[in-house]
């Protein structure tokens, strides 16, 4: 544990019981964070949807036309 971290657990020891309270419910929030919902991340949402349609095969043909005109 870093010094500066021993400093901090060292004052937070000194607190009044209500506040250590207070501080223990917000540590644990912080530790334990809301997982992510599918409309929160576009991307997890997005997966698999255009599985078997081909479209990888479709962007390296047109990146490959696109190399070819210049």
């Amino acid at each position: 544990m870093s010094t500066k971290a021993r400093a901090i657990l060292d004052e937070i020891r000194a607190l009044p019981p209500q506040e250590l309270q207070v501080i223990w419910r917000e540590l644990q929030l912080l530790s334990n964070p809301a997982p992510t919902t599918a409309a929160a991340d576009p991307i997890r949402s997005a997966r698999g949807m255009f599985a078997g349609s081909h479209l990888t095969e479709a962007l390296l043909t047109s990146r490959a036309e696109e190399r070819r005109r210049g």
